[in-house]
């Protein structure tokens, strides 16, 4: 059977709307409208500055201009972005858009040759990066590896940086960085340009979508590991980004004047914005979603821990929250959160957890930590554009349960045997609707077994869906390990850590984690040399190369994919095919001492 959203249809999903058009140019009936009210739509944590409508709208229009002029962007040209959250990150985002461009987030936490891999394979010829030491040191040496030039590198600076320098050198903007542009300054050449050219290159300079573009012009290309290999570039078309906002605008039900009541008050609710912009949920809901929503945007640049996000909710009076499943967990256990309690409690609204399931028990303790707090479950992946699932509105949340489908969404459950089921019975979700993406660029094979005929996808997650219309998600089918949202290929790191002396073969799986959901965890044959070591040395021996073979990956890979432990066996197992199977190691995990696992604290320490 096909399972219908039960949510408002969406009537208008408009096909030669690009992203900067549906944020900036595209007002219908439904949208509630923030210009000329002077209300901020984006506020930067740590300065308090705030660009209303007008203002963000001005700087990214200028920004277009000069990475037009300067920069070379142009239709089809492709530009990553590398950065932690800012107030400027979508404003590079839009201006790119803006000139008929695709932007590649890359995680932050890349280092250069995980960065260069993407660069090359996105044929990005522009990238955006923090200035932090760390960005700037992997994103220059990422974009000398990907032959991208300096002056084809393009520094965010952060307000407070921008600030400073403007206050010290009688109200200038730095324009230039290490032989690299800034945001900033980039914004202000922009506006030198219009004078010298006049307006006119503001309407020369825009590249507007023709009928039936939208669905296969590409926006971002985001990377998504795959069950195996290398991640894979998702081609996400503008039509799916603004499709998923009116859809999320249709199932909550979002008023469409200043101050209506709700799910959401536009004009008025205030939205933590400190899920990473690069990731989808962050890119595709909290950024795209709130903006056109008419919510402002508290944007912080990272998560600094529980404390300081507190603080930050409290002194703003943030009261729409988008969070994952390890930060419910330290609401709830965190000993610095209760004397905030109280005034929490005052300014909370509403909260959406995503990204990851969460437990049954998690969830009864967050909602007896917040007991009137309007919150529940989504769920989404790169693949359909972030949202596909989410809580309805008016009604307490089901434990457990993902949410229903939102508007104008489809799903199927079918079985092992390639079988559509019913109502309660166990299957891989398949999903269609206007947010399910084009596939993976350059990976036919990977397409044709992900996107199916007719529209349909497959998440490569087992469900069941009641009569209500809850989907809850048993267990992935697919391979993958999920650190704090992010997702880990086993076989990324199995193929990495071959290129150990020490290890002959190896087998990655996911160790459940309180606080990070997964973590990493190797299962090791030792080569021969490493054997006989082993033999004569003993547990101090075997102990010096679990710490090699830790070393070398923390050296070499971001930290989500270090590992939290590793394990020597004689033989991998494996299918006759020679799959390995990771159920059996799973299995095998559960009967180790916990002192294989003792490398847990560290690692969820980096994260």
């Amino acid at each position: 059977m096909i399972f219908t959203s039960t949510s408002e249809h969406v009537k208008e999903l408009p096909d030669d709307l690009d992203v900067y058009g549906c944020m900036y140019e595209y007002f219908p009936s439904s949208r509630p409208d923030l210009r000329d009210t002077g209300l901020p739509l984006f506020i930067d944590e740590e300065t308090g500055q705030k660009w209303t409508f007008e203002e963000a709208k001005e700087n990214t229009d200028l920004l277009s201009v000069a990475l037009a002029e300067r920069c070379g962007i142009q239709s089809d040209t492709r530009a990553s972005i590398y950065a932690t959250n800012s107030i400027y990150f979508p404003i590079a985002v839009w201006a790119t858009h803006r000139l008929g461009g695709t932007i590649s987030p890359a995680n932050s936490a890349f280092m250069a040759k995980e960065l260069s891999f993407q660069l090359e394979a996105s044929h990005s010829r522009v990238l955006f990066v923090s200035e932090d030491p760390t960005s700037l040191k992997n994103g220059f040496e990422a974009a000398k590896l990907a032959g991208i030039p300096k002056d084809r590198v393009v520094v965010i600076q952060e307000p407070v940086t921008v600030l400073k320098y403007s206050e010290s050198n009688y109200g200038r903007i730095q324009k230039k960085t290490q032989g690299a542009w800034t945001l900033a300054g980039l914004i202000e050449e922009g506006r030198t340009i219009v004078k010298e050219k006049g307006e006119g290159i503001l309407a020369s300079t825009r590249n507007k979508l023709k009928p039936g573009e939208g669905r296969t012009k590409i926006a971002f290309l985001s990377f998504s590991s795959g069950t195996t290999g290398l991640p894979k570039g998702v081609a996400i078309q503008h039509h799916a980004v603004t499709s998923n906002a009116l859809q999320t605008m249709a199932h909550n039900k979002v008023g469409n004047t200043i101050g209506a009541p709700g799910r959401f008050c536009p004009g008025k609710d205030v939205s933590l914005g400190v899920l990473p912009q690069v990731h989808i949920f962050g890119l595709s809901t909290t950024m795209h979603f709130v903006f056109f929503a008419g919510i402002a945007n508290v944007v912080m640049s990272k998560f600094r821990g529980i404390e300081a996000m507190v603080k930050t909710i409290i002194k703003y009076k943030i009261s729409v929250w988008w969070l994952v499943p390890p930060q419910i967990v330290l609401f709830c256990k965190d000993p610095s959160v209760p004397p905030y309690l109280e005034e929490l409690r005052k300014v909370a609204r509403f909260a959406m957890v995503g990204a990851a399931p969460l437990s049954d028990d998690l969830s009864r303790q967050f909602t007896k930590v917040f007991p009137k707090l309007d919150w529940g479950q989504g769920s989404g992946m790169t693949e359909t554009c972030s949202v596909t699932t989410m809580f309805p509105v008016g009604e307490p949340p089901v434990m457990g349960s993902a949410g229903r489908l939102i508007s104008n969404t489809e799903a199927k459950v079918v079985n092992s045997e390639g079988k559509e089921v019913g109502y309660d019975e166990l299957g891989e979700l398949w999903l269609r609707g206007p947010q399910i993406t084009l596939g993976y660029t350059n990976n036919e094979q990977a397409t044709k077994e992900t996107y199916l005929p007719e529209g349909w996808l497959r998440s490569g997650d087992e469900v069941k869906i009641n009569k209500d219309g809850e989907v809850f998600f048993i267990d992935r089918l697919k391979e993958l390990i999920k650190v704090k949202g992010f997702q880990v290929a086993p076989a990324e790191l199995e193929g990495f850590l071959l290129d150990h002396p020490d290890v002959s073969d190896c087998g990655v799986i996911g160790i459940q984690d309180e606080a990070a959901g997964e973590l990493p965890f190797a299962f090791v044959s030792l080569s021969q040399d490493a054997k006989k070591r082993s033999n004569a040395g003993g547990k101090e021996e075997d102990d010096k190369i679990k710490q090699s073979i830790l070393k070398f990956v923390a050296d070499n890979k971001t930290r989500y994919k270090h590992l939290c432990g590793v394990t020597f066996i004689d033989t991998i197992p494996k299918t006759a095919s020679g799959k390995i199977l990771r159920r059996e190691m799973r299995e095998m995990a559960k009967k180790l001492p916990a002192e294989a696992f003792r490398e847990k604290r560290k690692v969820v320490a980096k994260l």
